[in-house]
């Protein structure tokens, strides 16, 4: 096994990286960030990483239509007994 090289070659070859191509519900994309800023909104400050404009990520997450936003606090714990 080795580290993720962000699949250099496939990239250098105009394909996407195979996680992105391989991924059954689709959940990951890849292409210039404001194209992918254009399809999925501009969100990328969640929960627990620190605050987007400390990283300015270049990443873009489409949220669950339930979710919250970072520091959101009018959540509840639905399963107490497994925790």
């Amino acid at each position: 096994m080795t580290k993720c090289d962000g699949c250099h070659d496939r990239v250098a070859q105009g394909q996407k990286p195979i996680c992105v191509e391989s991924c059954p519900l689709r959940a990951l994309d890849f292409a210039p960030i404001e194209e992918l800023r254009k399809q999925h909104g501009s969100l990328a400050a969640v929960a627990p990483f620190p605050p987007a404009h400390f990283t300015r990520p270049n990443m873009v997450i489409k949220p669950n239509a339930n979710s919250r936003p970072t520091g959101d606090t009018t959540g509840y714990l639905a399963n107490p007994q497994e925790v």
